[in-house]
This record gives structure tokens, sequence and C-alpha cells, in this order.
């Protein structure tokens, strides 16, 4: 009876063994991709190109927050800029969310600025509410894919810098790609 116990225990630990063996790990790329690092980033084909960091919230990187600087601007920014009377744009903010094991949502906000007078502290002139999709296409590199409301400095009547109103998007989908900045040796 020991003997037929013994037996079936080794047999229940082999298939776990196995089991275990099949399992996708985040390692091997097929499973749960994390957020977290230092990207870089830029607009298809050749558009603005931005630097971020990604902060995990908890302790399974599936929850973080986003710091985003623009290091070019697109002619497209720089002419959004222009028309509303700004001059640059501030470090955008926001969260990401892991909504399946490769894909996570984000949203960010960020300021188009005059800062023309150096005397003078910038001017905030226009919110830039930023939602949309990163999708890991490996854990070094991912697709972000999003849309930008735009409104102007007036609509944050509350002064608690975001929007009082909900607008038309200004952008609609656009394509960035972006990669991990990776640890040299």
């Amino acid at each position: 009876m020991l003997r037929k116990k013994r037996l079936f225990a080794l047999a229940v630990g082999a298939v776990l063994v196995g089991l275990l063996t099949l399992t996708p790990t985040a390692a091997s790329g097929q499973g749960q991709q994390k957020l977290g690092g230092a990207w870089t980033g830029r607009e298809e084909p050749a558009g603005h190109f931005w630097i971020s960091t990604l902060s995990p919230l908890d302790s399974a990187a599936k929850e973080a927050t986003i710091r985003t600087s623009f290091v070019t601007y697109s002619a497209e920014m720089a002419g959004l800029a222009a028309k509303f009377g700004a001059d640059s744009f501030s470090d955008f903010v926001g969260e990401a969310r892991m909504i399946d094991r490769t894909t996570a949502r984000w949203t960010s906000v960020g300021y188009g600025l005059a800062r023309s007078q150096l005397n003078q502290a910038p001017v905030k002139k226009i919110i830039l509410l930023i939602f949309g999709t990163w999708t890991f296409t490996d854990s070094e590199h991912a697709v972000l894919q999003y849309r930008v409301n735009i409104y102007p400095a007036a609509a944050d009547g509350d002064g608690d810098g975001m929007p009082d109103v909900i607008s038309t998007p200004f952008f609609e989908d656009v394509r960035d790609t972006a990669q991990r900045v990776p640890i040299l040796r």
C-alpha cells in the first residue's frame, strides 16, 4: 500500500513539474508584461521624440505612474503650440494599468506653455489630455496608439490642472513606437 502511495505521489509530482515547465513566464516574453523602466519613443514615421519613466505602483507592476518629456516636437506639435500662443510643452504625467498580459491603458496630462519671458513664470496656454494603449511587442519594445484632446487653459475653471469640460479629440490615432533603455554591460 505504501508503495502505491509513493508511486502516485511521484506521478503527481511529475505532472506538476511538467505543467510548470510549460507555463509561459515573463522572462520568456510570453507571460505577463510589466510596467516600469525608462523608455524612449517616437511618432511614426518621423515625428516627435520623447523620453519617459514608468514607476510601478504595485508589486506585480500592473499599474504605474508615467512621466514623459518631449525632446523634439513634430511639425504638428509646433504648429499647435504656436496656434495657441505657446512655445513649449511641459512634462506630461499620468498613470497606466495593464488590461491584459501585453496591453496597458494609460492617460497623461500636459500643458502648452508660453515661456518667452525669462524673468516671468511660464503661462499655461492649453491643456493636452492624452489617452490610449501601450502594447508590448516584447519585453523591450512597445507600440503606443492614442488620442489627444486639446483644451484652452480657461477650460480649467477650478484650477486643478484638468479641464472641466469634454471635447472632441484634436489628433486622432497617433502611433508611436518605444523601446526600453537597456542596461549596458
